[in-house]
Order: structure tokens, then sequence, then C-alpha cells
């Protein structure tokens, strides 16, 4: 039998891609394509055949990845989704893998790693795949805290030089609510200042 697939990604050339890679494939028929997490989610509500795997972005507009990974993972708890990002580091993996992520792969991947990561998520095996054509069972991923969806948006704000306040409004919070993401991200990784939580974003690659 054939591994149904659906991938969702606002970048069409990358979508098209992916697809045109996984067809292919003779175990794997692809079900179901779409732009981001609202779009696929709607295709969802009227699908005649439910894809078993999903390849997501994480980054799109309108509906992100981690907002259709909660969706998903609570309506449709059968879909096993895979992440897709050009987002590498090992606290983003982690956190989507303790979402409810089947696994991670980085969007510079090989296609034969892509294809491999969706056939051993049908047996059942959580993997990251971080490092092109290298993959790594999630039991062996390290031992980071888990962020939420704001804590890392004011870690990848952090080095951005803007005040505390100007980041709150970017984020579209309270300066009280930020205060909160803060002392909760400063108490997870261990740190006690903006300049060591700034150190950290640059050491991720998520500084400017």
């Amino acid at each position: 039998m054939t591994i149904k697939v659906a991938v969702v990604d606002d970048h069409s050339i990358f979508r098209k891609g992916v697809i045109n890679v996984l067809s292919k494939n003779e175990n794997i028929e692809i079900v179901a394509e779409a732009n981001n997490g609202k779009e696929f989610i709607d295709l969802l509500s009227s699908a005649d055949v439910l894809p078993e795997v999903l390849l997501l972005d994480i980054q799109m507009p309108i509906m992100n990845g981690y907002e259709t990974l909660d969706y998903v993972h609570a309506h449709y708890p059968d879909i096993k989704v895979i992440m897709i990002s050009l987002i590498q580091d090992q606290i983003t993996v982690n956190n989507l893998l303790d979402r409810g992520a089947s696994g991670f792969i980085a969007k510079n991947a090989e296609p034969d790693v892509i294809i491999e990561v969706v056939e051993r998520s049908m047996a059942g095996k959580k993997e990251n795949v971080v490092i092109p054509g290298q993959s790594c069972f999630a039991g062996n991923a390290l031992q980071t805290p888990v962020l939420t969806e704001k804590e890392y948006e004011l870690l990848k704000y952090s080095s951005s030089g803007l005040t505390y306040e100007q980041i709150a409004s970017h984020m579209s919070i309270t300066p009280k609510a930020l205060d909160h993401h803060r002392t909760s991200l400063f108490r997870k990784l261990n740190i006690q200042s903006r300049q060591e939580l700034a150190s950290i974003a640059v050491k991720m690659g998520l500084a400017d």
C-alpha cells in the first residue's frame, strides 16, 4: 500500500519540488498540497482521503506551522506531521517533537533523506533530520528546554537592538506579558541577562 502524503509550504517552487521528488517513489502518493495551514485545514474538512503523513513548513502566512501542528495533532491525531524548515537549531526541533510532531527535516536535506523519513515515520519512528544526509532518532536528541512560540519569538528578537517595549509591540503583546515570557525564558535557559539571551540567539543562527 502507498503512503498518502500532503505537503504544505507557502513557497510554491519548494513545495512543487518536494512533490516531484516524492511522486517518483512508487510507495508514496500525494493526496493534497496547500500554501498555508488554513488552506490545508479547509481541504481536510472536505477531503475524501486523508493524508497519513503531512510535510509542514514552519514559517507561513495566515496560519503558521506551529498553529497548524497544534490543530492537526488535536483534531487529526492519526496524521503524522513532519516539520520542514530552514531553522535547524536543537531547541526548535525538540520543541516541535514535544508538541506532537513525528519528525523534522531541514529544507536543505537531500531528496533521498526526505523519502526515508516519510517511510520511517509510518513505522512509528520519530526522527529529526537537521544535517543533510544525516538522521537521528528523537530519543537521542539533546535534552533541551521546550519553548513556547512566544518565548522562541522573544529569543529571535533578543539581539535586534530593540527595547523590550518595542519587542512587545512587534510581538503584538503587552509589556507585562513580555515580562512573563522573558522570566520564563531566562528560567528555562538558566540565564540572567539579555546579553546572555542574545548570545544564545547568535549561536543558534537567529540573529541578523
